[in-house]
C-alpha cells in the first residue's frame, strides 16, 4: 500500500524540483542579463551627422548586425536630435552584448556608449560631455563600475576612437567626483 503515498511524494518531488530549477534559470538568466556589466567602452562616431536611427541602419545593412553596435548614443545636436540628447538602443532594452569592439569578452561584459561627432577634429559640445558624464556616473552607480573602468575604444585596439579631443583620464575624473558627492 505504500506505494501510492510513495508515488504521491516522487510526483510531488519532483513537481517542486522543476519548479525550483525553472525559477532558478530565469532568475539567473534575469541576474546574469543585469549584473554582468564590469566596463563601460566610449566610442565616437567619427562623423558629426547621425543618431540612433542612422546608426542602426549604418550597422545593419552595412555589418550585417541585429542592431547599432552601442547600447546608448549620445547626440551632438544633429539629425533633428537635441545637443546632449541620449538615445537607448534595443540592446539596452534587452540587455544584449554589444559589437562595439573586436572583444568578444567586453562585448559581453561592456555596456557601449557612443559620442556622435568627430571627436578627433573638434571637442564635444558642452552639453554632450555633461550627458556624457551623467549617464556615465548612472550607469557607474548602478552597476557598480568603478571610474576606472571606463575606458575608451583605443584603450583596447588599435584605434583613434574615441577621437583625440575626448580626454579619458579628465572623463574619468569628472565621472570620480561625481561620484564622490
Amino acid at each position: 500500500m505504500q506505494s501510492g503515498p510513495r508515488r504521491r511524494f516522487r510526483l510531488r518531488y519532483l513537481l517542486l524540483l522543476a519548479v525550483a530549477a525553472g525559477a532558478f534559470v530565469f532568475l539567473g538568466r534575469h541576474a546574469w542579463r543585469e549584473w554582468r556589466w564590469r566596463y563601460i567602452v566610449i566610442h565616437h562616431t567619427a562623423s558629426d551627422a547621425g543618431n540612433l536611427e542612422y546608426y542602426r541602419r549604418l550597422h545593419k545593412e552595412e555589418r550585417g548586425w541585429p542592431d547599432i553596435a552601442y547600447h546608448f548614443v549620445v547626440n551632438n545636436g544633429a539629425s533633428n536630435t537635441v545637443p546632449g540628447q541620449i538615445e537607448e538602443s534595443n540592446l539596452w532594452k534587452e540587455r544584449s552584448r554589444g559589437y562595439s569592439t573586436r572583444n568578444t569578452y567586453v562585448n559581453t561584459v561592456g555596456i557601449a556608449v557612443v559620442m556622435v561627432g568627430n571627436l578627433e577634429r573638434h571637442a564635444p559640445t558642452t552639453l554632450q560631455y555633461q550627458s556624457l558624464v551623467s549617464l556615465l556616473v548612472t550607469l557607474a552607480r548602478e552597476y557598480d563600475i568603478p571610474p576606472e573602468r571606463i575606458i575608451g575604444h583605443r584603450e583596447l585596439q588599435q584605434t583613434k576612437c574615441p577621437g583625440q579631443h575626448l580626454d579619458m583620464a579628465k572623463l574619468r575624473e569628472d565621472v570620480a567626483r561625481e561620484l564622490a558627492r
